[in-house]
């Protein structure tokens, strides 16, 4: 299923406002949420299983970088890429 990137964000941004209770205007889109004090290596786990869980991205170690996931923006970015091959 194709998702555009609006969807894709507000998916993402909602679990990570809610798993990790914070909100989501204070979360900079455009820094590392690990930078940010808002996740720690577990919590990378945590929003990986919800990636392959709710969009059907398979995350492998390689995708598991500061190009892909150095921000909220950047996770969007490479999950828009993966679902609309």
């Amino acid at each position: 299923m194709a998702y555009t990137r609006d969807e894709i964000f507000n998916k993402l941004s909602d679990f990570v406002a809610q798993q990790f209770i914070v909100e989501k205007d204070e979360i900079n889109m455009d820094e590392s949420l690990i930078d940010q004090g808002v996740i720690d290596s577990l919590g990378l786990i945590e929003i990986t299983t919800f990636i392959e869980k709710q969009f059907g991205v398979t995350v492998v170690e390689e995708d598991m970088t500061r190009e892909n996931f150095g921000s909220m923006n950047k996770m969007v970015d490479h999950i828009f890429r993966a679902v609309n091959k």
